[in-house]
């Protein structure tokens, strides 16, 4: 019996520095031995994502931008991609510009950027080039500021708009607010459920492991939902099952108790 198991990557497979242990990745590479599909399922960008899967020996399928995009790496192309209306993108950027928030748009396989960039993938954006973005796809917009009052109040205000869909909002704890803006038709869920068919393999065979509440979409849709320790609440109680933190190699020792059961 073949499954599809859809890993997040922060929180969830990477540790609380970033780093995936040598445990998580033999233990990977056993599950996809046994002739099993493993799919890093995260709100980063393609090129990010790609990074993660390849440090775990994984370089088939990305799920990537909060589920609106599933890549084929092996014959470079998409399987699904899902765009934001072209309006409300241009009225975010002069919205965001306005209110002094920083934002981030996602298009192919490079992040738009305002205010500064961060990596060799992101692009400073500004009036001299927010017409020649407009005319690409763009996939997912992220809003970030250490002003979390404005970040929440923003946020409130794009979630009235029936048209879009607010992800992946970040814990009050962290320096910076954040909060990522999709297609209302899109999630993680359906983007495992998409390629779960794409790869003949029948729902009740796919497995979800997650921490965060961008990740209760895959959780329900999956066979099997995972929630690591360090999981929000929320997520939690979704969940079929709860695994170790993120720290103690959650992911890895979910999977070993698949193999022991299943092989």
């Amino acid at each position: 019996m073949k499954y599809l198991i859809a890993i997040d990557s922060d929180g969830t497979l990477r540790h609380s520095d970033g780093s995936i242990s040598n445990k998580t990745k033999e233990i990977i590479k056993k599950v996809v031995d046994c002739g099993n599909t493993v799919v890093i399922c995260t709100a980063r960008p393609r090129y990010h994502t790609l990074k993660i899967s390849c440090e775990v020996g994984l370089n088939k399928y990305l799920i990537s931008s909060n589920g609106t995009e599933i890549y084929d790496n092996v014959n470079k192309k998409n399987i699904y991609c899902k765009y934001l209306p072209r309006k409300e993108c241009k009225m975010i950027y002069q919205e965001t510009k306005n209110l002094g928030l920083r934002v981030m748009f996602v298009s192919e396989n490079t992040e738009y950027v305002t205010m500064f960039t961060r990596n060799d993938s992101q692009i400073l954006l500004d009036d001299n080039n927010i017409d020649k973005l407009l005319k690409k796809d763009i996939k997912q917009i992220m809003i970030i500021s250490k002003e979390k009052e404005l970040v929440k109040k923003y946020k409130s205000s794009i979630e009235r708009k029936s048209d879009l869909c607010v992800v992946d909002s970040s814990r009050e704890d962290k320096e910076e607010l954040w909060f990522s803006v999709i297609s209302s038709n899109s999630s993680k869920g359906n983007s495992l459920k998409i390629l779960a068919e794409y790869l003949g393999i029948p729902i009740k065979n796919t497995i979800a492991i997650g921490n965060d509440n961008n990740d209760i979409s895959m959780i329900d849709i999956a066979g099997i939902g995972v929630a690591v320790d360090n999981s929000t609440d929320q997520l939690k109680k979704h969940a079929d099952y709860i695994t170790k933190s993120n720290d103690e190699d959650g992911v890895a020792d979910y999977l070993n108790k698949f193999l022991n059961n299943n092989y």
